[in-house]
């Protein structure tokens, strides 16, 4: 396993920013999503009135998703400050920390799918190694 796996959570302070960097990148991710599928609906609206209006519609929620990631990065470490137990360190709830963590995320992500392309460059696991006691037995999946 890659060694920032290791450091990921080393106490409850690492916990509740690792919930808020993931609330953010979320909230950004679908951001960007909503920029690009704007820039694609307005490129592909051929002057059509409904289409143009889901594009601006688009990028209203991309400006309420920007918003909403400005307010949980400045305010929410200031707000999980006033509720978490007194035996808790919460000077570490600040933006640049919170940036930190999310790197953090990012990067042992990165890492974990640098390690499933390097030992399955196919895209397809081989299980032909196991023996018949560890062989692999089908279930029924529910849907």
């Amino acid at each position: 396993m890659p060694e920032t796996f290791n450091n990921l959570f080393q106490n409850t302070s690492d916990i509740i920013l690792f919930i808020f960097a993931v609330i953010i990148l979320i909230v950004f991710i679908g951001c960007i999503y909503a920029f690009f599928r704007a820039i694609f609906l307005f490129i592909f609206s051929n002057g059509e009135e409904e289409k143009r209006k889901k594009a601006w519609d688009t990028i209203r929620f991309m400006i309420i998703g920007l918003f909403w990631t400005i307010l949980l990065l400045f305010f929410g470490p200031m707000i999980a400050k006033l509720f978490v137990p007194d035996d808790v360190d919460t000077s570490v709830y600040t933006a640049k920390n919170v940036f930190k963590k999310m790197w953090q995320i990012v990067s042992t992500t990165a890492d974990v799918i640098t390690i499933i392309v390097q030992n399955y460059p196919d895209g397809r696991a081989d299980f032909s190694s196991l023996s018949k006691k560890d062989e692999l037995v089908p279930t029924k999946v529910y849907l």
